[in-house]
């Protein structure tokens, strides 16, 4: 099967002040711990709503600076493309995501969190 990781990145983070993808925790940047949660999960990995060095970028669909449901929209297009079975997606500032979570919403075990 083939999956996209979708990573939404676009917000503002006004409320909490400073941009939420680059703040820092274990050493390591929030998108970061993503990227490496789901990279275990799917086949590639795609940010949503911002320019990030080395990754593959998705402005958001139809038109940018939708938020969520646009960077949502533009990661299923993509998955769309790329004949891809699904598509797995998670906020920016989610640092404990499970590494199992595909497995957790197929009902297959409790959750699996590395750091």
């Amino acid at each position: 099967m083939v999956g996209i990781g979708a990573i939404l990145a676009g917000g503002r983070s006004e409320r909490f002040g400073s941009d939420k993808a680059d703040a820092r925790i274990g050493g390591r940047r929030l998108i970061d711990h993503v990227a490496i949660a789901l990279g275990s999960q799917v086949s590639e990995i795609v940010v949503c709503g911002r320019n990030e060095s080395g990754r593959r970028c998705l402005v958001d669909h139809p038109a940018p600076g939708l938020g969520p449901l646009g960077g949502l929209a533009a990661a299923l297009q993509f998955a769309d493309e790329m004949a891809a079975d699904f598509v797995l997606s998670s906020g920016c500032d989610t640092p404990n995501l499970p590494t199992n979570l595909l497995g957790q919403l197929h009902g297959e075990g409790p959750a699996i969190v590395e750091s």
